[in-house]
Formats: structure tokens, sequence, C-alpha cells
């Protein structure tokens, strides 16, 4: 879906992207990460070229970038900002609706591509369709944001910091919410954060940048165990990487059978994170967990040691 060969970005004397080759295959949600200053934000906008690149090639669907016209380009990729870019002037549903009508879709199809996108994303017509942006708390303005950048149904949705100044819970919830977007729509994806737990959360492959550089890049387990070098480490936790592994590790993935002669009072879902069951341990002062599902029925059991000894596979 996406390619990037060797790709360098000067600015002026200044080096800012230097020799980047990556690959971001379809329906993978991609995240870029590093300390402030790394080239991910310029990597994101050398894809729809807000940004041209100086050197190397950018494909998209095996296209150099740079034989598609450049507006044309834009409008089958979504693009999401912290600050949302809403027009103040104009109210939700126009917003939304501003790349289907630049495609000169027909009236009655926008329409029902606004009213599709509004519901999908918790926004109810009749409550929001006609308030404009200024009457929007911030994590309703990002909604609108992403509805905008789904509207015309683009394959690629770039996101530079989208959730960055929210507060924490609405920052959760909309994290959740767009794990569950794309659990559905399967889009190519790449986003730019600099919360680790975030990227972590949501990315199918972390690019970890340095300098302008990759300097590591796979499945966020995968670097979570084996970091690169002592800048990785760092940068994904340094001594709490354990947590985050275990933020990401389902307790179904270490749970044993059922003892029916030792089931604990303690209870922890199987879909839970073993992060979440270590916090139910510490609450209860327990060892040993019941592991139930969505019935709120006995399907394993869950010790101290098996949360913390070596992995299934080891």
């Amino acid at each position: 879906m996406i390619e990037l060969f060797d790709v360098t970005k000067r600015f002026g004397s200044e080096t800012a992207v230097d020799g980047i080759s990556l690959r971001v295959e379809r329906g993978e949600l991609c995240a870029l990460v590093g300390t402030s200053g790394c080239g991910k934000s310029t990597t994101l906008r050398m894809i729809n070229r807000l940004i041209e690149h100086s050197a190397g090639e950018i494909h998209l669907d095996g296209q150099p970038v740079r034989n598609f016209d450049e507006q044309a380009l834009r409008r089958r990729i979504g693009y999401v900002i912290q600050s949302t870019g809403l027009f103040p002037h104009w109210p939700v549903a126009r917003n939304i609706g501003l790349v289907p009508r630049l495609l000169k879709w027909p009236r009655a199809r926008i329409q029902m591509r606004v009213e599709e996108l509004m519901s999908l994303l918790g926004l109810p017509m009749a409550s929001f369709a006609d308030k404009y942006p200024h009457q929007l708390s911030g994590g309703q303005a990002q909604r609108v944001g992403v509805a905008r950048a789904l509207a015309a149904d683009p394959d690629i949705l770039l996101m530079d910091e989208p959730f960055g100044a929210l507060d924490p819970i609405t920052r959760d919830t909309l994290q959740e919410e767009l794990r569950d977007l794309q659990s559905r729509l399967h889009k190519t994806i790449v986003f730019v954060t600099h919360d680790m737990d975030e990227a972590l959360r949501l990315a199918d492959r972390l690019v970890v940048m340095d300098a302008g550089r990759i300097v590591q890049q796979g499945a966020p387990l995968d670097l979570l165990r084996d970091p690169a070098d002592d800048f990785v480490a760092s940068l994904l936790g340094g001594d709490d990487r354990g947590f985050k592994e275990a933020a990401l590790t389902r307790v179904e993935e270490r749970m044993l059978p059922l003892s029916p002669r030792l089931i604990a009072r303690a209870r922890v879902h199987r879909e839970a994170t073993l992060r979440q069951a270590l916090a139910v341990m510490f609450r209860e002062h327990a060892d040993r967990l019941t592991v139930i599902d969505d019935e709120d029925m006995p399907v394993g059991e869950l010790s101290l040691r098996r949360l913390v000894g070596a992995r299934p596979h080891e």
C-alpha cells in the first residue's frame, strides 16, 4: 500500500529525514514514534505531499506519489491532525461533507455518508449536525475530524498526534474507538505520536525514529522484548517495559485449566490484560484468580507465578 525507498528530506542544510525505507501493508496501523524533531511528522506529510521529499521515492499501490495530481492525491488520503482543522464557520455536517463535495458526489449520497459517519462515531445527527466547532468538546471535535477524514472512504488515513491535546479519559475513549473502527474498516493507517502507551496500544507495526533515521521497526511486543539498543529500550519505557508488555498480553494467553477444588474468589475476565490481572491481585490480596468468560462462567485460572513466569513458547 505505502512504500518509502531511501527517502530523504532536507530543509536547506538541515536533513530532517535521512534515507529511510519503509513498507506499510494494506490494512495495517503503523505508528511512527521518537523524540521531538526525529522526523516522524515530516515523514507522514511526505506521503500525501504536504511536504515534498528531496530524494528517494514514495509509492502508493506501486505508483510514485509524484505521478498523482497533488489535490487528487490528498482527497484520496484521509488526514487527521491534533487541532482538527475544522472550518469554524461551518456546522458539523458541512465540515464532514467537505471532500465528497469537492469530488462532486450527488447531494443525496453526501447526506447519506455524513449520516452514516456521524452515527458510526457517536455523533447523533439531531444533536450535532448543526453545531459549530466552538460548541463541541475536544473529544467531539476530534470525532468530527476523523469523520471528515473518512468521508470519501479513503484507503489510507494519516494521523498526526490526533489525540495529543485531549485529557487522559477522553484520549483513552478515542483510542478504544479507533481500535474498534479499525477492526471494522481495515484502513491503512500511519499514526504519529509521542505517547508510547498510545503507540503500543494501537499499532500493528511500531517504527522508532531518531535523528531522521529508522533505528528499529516491528511488532510492538517484539520491540519490547528485544530492543535494538539503549535508545529504543529507554523510549519504550526502560525498566517499565515489563509492565508495558503485560498491558499487551491477554489473560487467556497465560491461564491454565480450572482446578474445581481451588476456585479463587477473586476474578478476572479472560480478555483482560496481565497488567489488569496484576492490579486485581493487589486489590484483592490474592495470588490466584479465577478466569471468567462473557457469561461470568469460570473457564480457567491464573496464578501470580504463571503471570510473571516464562512465556508459553519458552
